[in-house]
C-alpha cells in the first residue's frame, strides 16, 4: 500500500511537471474562479505590471550608482600619484556592486521584493527558480495566518535577495500531504528548491509573551529567525525598535543641548507681559 501511494504521488509530480512544459499549468475549467483562467490571466497581467515597475525602478537605481561611481573614478584618476593598488580596490568594488544591482534585477524578475499569494500549479515553478524561498501555508479562517502575513508583507520588500509567498492549504491537498502540513500557519524554507526547514505555528516568536499577547511579536524576531537559517542576508535585517530608541535619544540629546548654558536670568517675565 505504502508503494503504492509514493508510485501515485511520483506520478502526480511528474504530471504537474509535464502541464508547465507544456504551457497548461494553471489552467482550470473555472472562469471567474481563483485557478480559473480568467482569473489568472488578470492576476499574471498585474504581477507583469507590478514586476516592470520594479525592474524600471532597480534599472534606474543601477544607473544612478553607475554614473556617481563612474564620477568618483574619473575625479580619482586626475590625482597623478593614485597608487594602483587602491585603485584595483575600487574597480574591485566597482564590479562587486555591479554584479549586485544585476543580481537584484534578476531576483525582481522572478516576484522578489513582494509577498504574492500563488495557487498549487504554480508552486514547484515558484520554489524552484530562486535560490531562497519562503513559502508560508495559511488557511484563511486562522488569525494567527493574518499577523504571519503581516509580518512576512515587511520583510518581503526588505530583503528582496528571498523570495516571499503564500499559499492556501485548503486548496493545495497534494503539497500539504507531501510536505507533511499538520498546522496553519506553517513557513517552510527552501534552498534551490530543496525544503530545508519548517516554522510550524509562532515557534521561537513568542515563546516570551503572555498567553494572552503572543500575537503581539515584533518583527525583528521573524528576521533574526530566518537570519539565522540562512533564509535573508544578516546584514540587511532592520530592527524597527532599536531605530526608534536611537531617533528618540537624539531628539532628547537635542533637547538637553538647547538648555546648556541657560540661565533663568535670561528670561525677563517682564518684557513677556508687554
Amino acid at each position: 500500500m505504502a508503494q503504492e501511494v509514493n508510485n501515485r504521488m511520483g506520478r502526480a509530480v511528474e504530471d504537474l511537471k509535464g502541464k508547465y512544459e507544456r504551457g497548461q499549468g494553471g489552467n482550470d475549467v473555472s472562469v471567474d474562479g481563483p485557478t480559473g483562467a480568467a482569473y489568472q490571466k488578470e492576476m499574471a497581467e498585474k504581477k507583469a505590471l507590478k514586476r516592470e515597475k520594479k525592474l524600471r525602478e532597480a534599472q534606474q537605481e543601477e544607473d544612478d550608482q553607475a554614473r556617481d561611481q563612474e564620477k568618483y573614478f574619473e575625479d580619482e584618476d586626475n590625482d597623478a600619484d593614485e597608487d594602483n593598488e587602491l585603485r584595483m580596490l575600487r574597480e574591485k568594488r566597482l564590479r562587486q556592486i555591479q554584479s549586485a544591482q544585476r543580481q537584484k534585477l534578476e531576483d525582481i524578475g522572478k516576484g522578489h521584493g513582494q509577498y504574492r499569494n500563488i495557487v498549487q500549479d504554480e508552486f514547484l515553478h515558484e520554489v524552484t527558480n530562486s535560490m531562497y524561498t519562503v513559502c508560508h501555508f495559511y488557511h484563511n479562517d486562522f488569525e494567527k495566518c493574518k499577523v504571519m502575513d503581516h509580518h512576512l508583507n515587511i520583510l518581503a520588500k526588505r530583503h528582496i535577495e528571498t523570495k516571499f509567498v503564500k499559499i492556501d492549504a485548503a486548496k493545495t491537498p497534494f503539497f500539504v500531504q507531501k510536505l507533511s502540513v499538520r498546522m496553519m500557519p506553517t513557513l517552510i524554507f527552501f534552498v534551490d528548491g530543496v525544503a530545508k526547514e519548517k516554522l510550524i505555528g509562532f515557534e521561537g516568536l513568542s515563546d516570551d509573551l503572555p498567553i494572552y499577547q503572543e500575537d503581539e511579536w515584533k518583527t525583528i524576531k521573524l528576521a533574526r529567525l530566518l537570519g539565522k537559517a540562512g533564509m535573508i542576508n544578516k546584514e540587511n535585517i532592520v530592527d524597527d525598535d532599536e531605530q526608534t530608541a536611537a531617533v528618540q535619544m537624539t531628539m532628547e540629546e537635542m533637547r538637553k543641548a538647547s538648555f546648556v548654558g541657560f540661565k533663568d536670568d535670561d528670561l525677563d517675565l517682564d518684557d513677556l507681559s508687554d
